[in-house]
C-alpha cells in the first residue's frame, strides 16, 4: 500500500466520532470501504462532508438516502445508521463500476435549513452555490403551451382537444413536438448545494448565490454535491423531545404498536397518508423494523403495496424472503440468480430504474431460461418505478416510529408540536380540531363549533351504511380499467375518520361536506366505504360563521 493511501486512511480515521464495534463483520466491511474510497479517490469528499457536519454540530441532523449503507459514514458521524446491524450492503452507496460521487442528503429542522446553507456559504465563500432546477415541457404542459401560443383563451380543461380550443391541430402538434423536453423555467433546487475546489468568477453565480447547473450536470461534471434538506417531521419530534436520538427509541412498544395497528397516525409526518393508514391496519406492525418495512412497501405504488401486504399476514421470514421490497433486495436477488457480485448486481438494478435498455437486455441474456425469470423481471420493472433503499427506509421508518411513540405516550405535547411544525396530508382544520380536543389553545375558526349533527356513520344496515363527513383529504385517479375514482377521507363528529371511494372524479376542494350511502368493503383487514351509485353521494358547501 502506498504512503499516500496510508495517509488518506489516517486522515479519515482521525475524524472518526465512533469506535469500530467488535466483530469480524465490522472489520471486513471497514477494509472493503477503505479500498473503495482509496481506489475512487473519495477521501476529500468524505472529509468535506465531515466539515459540514462539524460546522453544524450544535444542530441535530438526520442523514437520509443511501449514506446509511456506509460503515465509514457511521463511524464519521455522518449517519447514525449501523449498516451491519441493519444488514445493508455498501453497493447501493459506493460502487467501483460507477463514475459518479456518492450522494449524501442531510436533513435538518425545516426552520434551520437556510441557516445551515448560510453557514456553508460563509465558510467557503465563492466556492459554494445553490443548484438550479430545470423544469422541462412534458406532454401535457407542451400541449397546453402550444394551444396558448396559437391564441387559445379561457380555461383549458383536462383532456382538451385542439379543435375545442379553436386552434389549428396540425400547427399545434408541430409546436407541441418542438417543445417536448425543452426547458420551461429555472428554479432553485430545494436543498442542493454544489461545492468547488477553487473560487468561481462572480459572473457565474447570481446575486442570491445560485449557479445555473442542475443536479444532472453536476453529476456529469463530477462536482461535489450535497443536499441540505428541511424535515418537518424532525422538527416536530425535537419539539417534543430534543434529547432522545432516533437510534435510542425502544425497538418495541405495545402502546405504539396498538396506535399503528388501528391506523391512528394523523399528525405523524411521512406516515399519515390514507394509503399508509390502510397499510398499517393491514400489516399490524409490532416493532420499528415493521415500520421500516411498511415505509418501503408503500413506495413503488400504493396499490401494489397493499396487494403485497396481503401476502405477509404472518410477517415470517419465510413469507417475505423472496419479495423485492427494498432496492437492496433487488441487488441480493440479482446477485444470486445470475451469480455476480453486489456491485455488478446494483448496476443491473440501476438499469431498470434509469430505463437503460441495453443493460436490461444484457441482464435478460444472462438470466437465460432461469425458472424465476418472469417473476424476477416483473418485480424489478415494478421497483424501477420508484423504490427505496433499506438505508433510506430505516431513517424514515425510525422517524415514523418515534413520532408514533410520542403520540402514544405524550399526546398533548405531540399535538402542540404538530400545530407548530406539521404541514401534512390533510387540511389544516383537521390538525386544529384534533388539538382542540386536547384542550390546546388554537386559532379561532369554524371547526371550533360543533360539527353538523350526525357526521360519521349515520345509519347502518346489514350490508349498507349511510354516512356524512367533512372532507379532510381527497384524490382523484384512474383505476386499472381507465375509469375515474375519487378517494376521500372524511372527518366525523366523534373524532374518527372514514375512507370513502366515489366512482367519479370530484373537485373535492370546492366542497366541505359529503353525504351519501355505500357498502362496507374490506381489503387486507382495512375497512372503507365504497359507493358505486353516484346518485347516493352529494357534496355541499358549509358556510363558515
Amino acid at each position: 500500500m502506498a504512503n499516500t493511501d496510508l495517509e488518506n486512511i489516517q486522515r479519515l480515521m482521525n475524524r472518526f466520532k465512533r469506535d469500530l464495534p467488535p466483530g469480524e463483520d465490522y472489520r471486513l466491511r471497514l477494509v472493503e470501504e477503505f479500498e473503495l474510497i482509496l481506489n475512487q479517490r473519495f477521501t476529500d469528499y468524505f472529509l468535506q462532508i465531515c466539515d459540514i457536519i462539524d460546522l453544524t454540530q450544535d444542530l441535530t441532523h438526520m442523514t437520509r438516502g443511501s449514506a446509511g449503507s456506509s460503515l465509514i459514514c457511521y463511524l464519521l458521524g455522518i449517519t447514525d445508521v449501523d449498516p451491519i446491524k441493519w444488514r445493508i450492503p455498501v453497493a447501493r452507496f459506493m460502487n467501483p463500476m460507477r463514475d459518479d460521487l456518492p450522494d449524501v442528503d442531510i436533513d435538518f429542522e425545516h426552520h434551520q435549513q437556510l441557516e445551515v446553507m448560510q453557514r456553508i456559504f460563509r465558510k467557503w465563500p465563492g466556492k459554494t452555490a445553490r443548484l438550479s432546477n430545470y423544469v422541462t415541457y412534458k406532454e401535457k404542459s407542451a400541449r397546453r403551451e402550444a394551444a396558448k401560443r396559437l391564441g387559445a383563451i379561457g380555461n383549458l380543461k383536462r383532456g382538451f382537444s385542439y379543435e375545442s380550443a379553436g386552434v389549428d391541430p396540425k400547427e399545434a402538434k408541430r409546436i407541441e413536438y418542438k417543445l417536448l423536453g425543452k426547458k420551461r423555467c429555472i428554479s432553485k433546487h430545494c436543498g442542493g448545494i454544489v461545492m468547488f475546489t477553487r473560487k468561481l468568477p462572480k459572473s457565474l453565480i447570481s446575486a442570491d448565490n445560485q449557479i445555473l447547473l442542475d443536479k444532472y450536470e453536476v453529476e456529469d461534471l463530477e462536482h461535489l454535491k450535497v443536499d441540505i434538506l428541511a424535515n418537518r417531521g424532525l422538527s416536530q419530534l425535537l419539539e417534543i423531545d430534543p434529547d432522545t436520538p432516533l437510534a435510542e427509541y425502544p425497538r418495541t412498544d405495545p402502546a405504539t404498536s396498538e396506535l399503528l395497528c388501528r391506523g391512528d397516525v394523523l399528525g405523524v409526518t411521512q406516515g399519515e397518508s390514507p394509503a399508509m393508514r390502510r397499510l398499517f391496519r393491514s400489516l399490524q406492525p409490532t416493532s420499528v423494523e415493521d415500520c421500516v418495512f411498511a415505509t418501503a412497501l408503500i413506495r413503488p405504488v400504493a396499490l401494489s403495496g397493499r396487494q403485497k401486504a396481503s401476502m405477509f399476514h404472518d410477517w415470517s421470514q419465510e413469507a417475505v424472503q423472496d419479495a423485492i421490497v427494498f432496492e437492496d433486495d433487488a441487488i441480493d436477488i440479482i446477485s444470486n440468480i445470475i451469480d455476480v457480485d453486489h456491485y455488478e448486481a446494483d448496476m443491473y438494478r440501476r438499469a431498470f430504474a434509469k430505463k437503460n435498455d441495453d443493460r436490461i437486455l444484457e441482464f435478460m441474456q444472462k438470466l437465460g431460461d432461469h425458472p424465476r425469470k418472469q417473476e424476477a423481471m416483473a418485480a424489478l420493472q415494478e421497483l424501477g418505478g420508484f423504490g427505496l433503499c433499506r438505508a433510506h427506509a430505516v431513517n424514515l421508518g425510525r422517524l415514523i416510529w418515534a413520532l408514533a411513540y410520542q403520540k402514544a405516550h405524550r399526546k398533548r405535547e405531540f399535538w402542540a408540536a404538530c400545530l407548530k411544525h406539521c404541514q401534512g396530508s390533510y387540511r389544516s382544520w383537521v390538525y386544529q380540531c384534533e388539538a382542540h380536543r386536547m384542550n390546546l389553545p388554537t386559532k379561532p375558526g369554524w371547526w371550533q363549533r360543533e360539527f353538523p349533527e350526525g357526521l360519521g356513520i349515520r345509519q347502518q344496515w346489514l350490508d349498507r351504511i349511510e354516512f356524512a363527513g367533512v372532507i379532510a383529504n381527497g384524490r382523484a385517479f384512474r383505476n386499472k380499467n381507465g375509469r375515474w375514482v375519487t378517494f376521500l377521507t372524511l372527518g366525523t363528529d366523534y373524532g374518527e375518520y372514514i375512507d370513502v371511494t366515489v366512482q367519479r372524479p370530484v373537485a373535492y376542494r370546492d366542497y366541505d361536506i359529503v353525504y351519501g350511502q355505500g357498502r362496507i368493503r374490506t381489503q387486507d383487514r382495512s375497512d372503507y366505504v365504497h359507493s358505486t351509485d353516484v346518485n347516493t353521494v352529494t357534496f355541499a358547501q358549509w358556510k363558515n360563521p
